[in-house]
């Protein structure tokens, strides 16, 4: 039991250091407040059905997320040379990846949405004190499966993780595609983000119904992408390489800016397409137009924060999408993107004319915190 017990304080620590959890824990609340007393009522009732369904959606991409990040991880070998058998230490994982997931996140949502429901009658007191136990036993079943799973096909080599290419074979622009679609843990998360904001957007539309500013505002959720607030950081393990190589630090911006807009423009594509789809009268070709400019905005503000102060305290690369820094780049990224919702109001010079001030004011920001630093 012991032994146990030093494993779990071994593997809870591998993935919390260095959280500073009255950050975590106020952006928890603020979550809560939100979905609570800001968001109309009627589009957070959702049917217990369709909540758990998600639930068990989300907290399954997390843990495999968390598993294949593990499994990449250097550590992860020594930890399976520790006196502890497979099924021990598989659960012990779950429960770790269990609290850190779904109670610290999927949990805070579950239990407002729940009590909005019983507030207003939808549920009643019991049913949410079942549906709250249902949720948690769920939530950690689906881990359970979800960090199985990966280990399982890991282990027997279903699947495999090819070693890096030399960076001079490759163009930078080709080389970050490359990158992409060989590192599983940021190309899950970028393709787990797409799917979730088109399905939230989706049922949106389709359940209840919504309109006018606040779809909207969750278009300009799109511009909470992470991808392109990380690609410097990634370049951790080749960083004293590239200081050492003449290496044009210009060619390898805009390549990683250009590869940021082409994989996130055919999210904007998609979710435009189908608010089209919805109102083909009200959403005309110039919301088209906003959320581009606004993507191409919202990323050069995104990959110049990361190349002003990239992070490079990570072990493995999930952990550079959970440094505490991603709230400050949710809201410059929002602060942007949510003047789309003066779209009924106001021309389409004068919104881009404020993202441009924005923007403008932002990277200012950015640059002078620089100069600070280096003085």
């Amino acid at each position: 039991m012991n032994r146990a017990r030093s494993i779990f304080h071994v593997l809870l620590h591998d993935e919390t250091k260095d959280k500073k959890w009255m950050r975590e824990i106020l952006a928890v609340l603020a979550l809560m407040a939100t979905i609570m007393f800001i968001i109309p009522a009627p589009y957070t009732t959702f049917g217990i059905e369709n909540l758990l369904k998600g639930t068990i959606a989300v907290t399954l991409y997390l843990s495999f997320l968390s598993a294949i990040s593990k499994v990449k991880d250097r550590k992860y070998k020594m930890l399976l040379s520790l006196p502890i058998d497979k099924k021990t230490f598989i659960f012990l994982y779950s429960l770790v990846v269990y609290i850190k997931n779904h109670m610290l996140r999927v949990m805070p949502i579950i239990l407002s949405v729940l009590a909005v429901s019983g507030y207003y009658g939808k549920l009643t007191f019991l049913q949410c004190a079942v549906a709250v136990i249902v949720f948690a036993a769920a939530g950690f079943f689906t881990s359970l499966c979800g960090i199985t799973a990966i280990i399982f096909v890991y282990d027997h080599n279903f699947i495999r993780f090819k070693p890096r290419r030399s960076l001079m074979k490759f163009s930078w622009l080709r080389r970050e595609f490359v990158r992409f679609s060989s590192d599983k843990v940021i190309l899950i998360n970028h393709l787990g983000y797409s799917v979730f904001i088109l399905f939230f957007i989706v049922n949106a539309l389709i359940t209840f119904r919504v309109e006018g500013g606040f779809l909207l505002f969750v278009l300009s959720l799109l511009s909470t992408c992470s991808t392109p607030g990380v690609l410097f950081s990634y370049e951790k393990p080749y960083r004293n390489l590239l200081q050492s190589l003449p290496v044009s630090i210009k060619k390898l911006y805009w390549g990683k800016y250009v590869f940021s807009i082409t994989i996130t423009v055919p999210l904007y594509v998609a979710a435009y397409t189908i608010v089209y789809i919805y109102a083909p009268l009200t959403y005309t070709i110039d919301l088209l137009v906003l959320l581009l400019c606004s993507l191409m905005l919202i990323t050069f503000i995104k990959l110049y924060y990361d190349y002003k102060r990239p992070n490079y305290n990570w072990s493995h690369s999930r952990q550079m999408f959970e440094h505490p820094r991603k709230y400050k780049l949710w809201g410059m990224s929002m602060a942007v993107s949510v003047t789309l919702m003066l779209y009924s109001y106001v021309t389409i010079l004068g919104i881009l004319a404020v993202q441009l001030l924005v923007t403008w004011f932002f990277l200012y920001l950015i640059k002078k915190g620089d100069t600070v630093n280096e003085s």
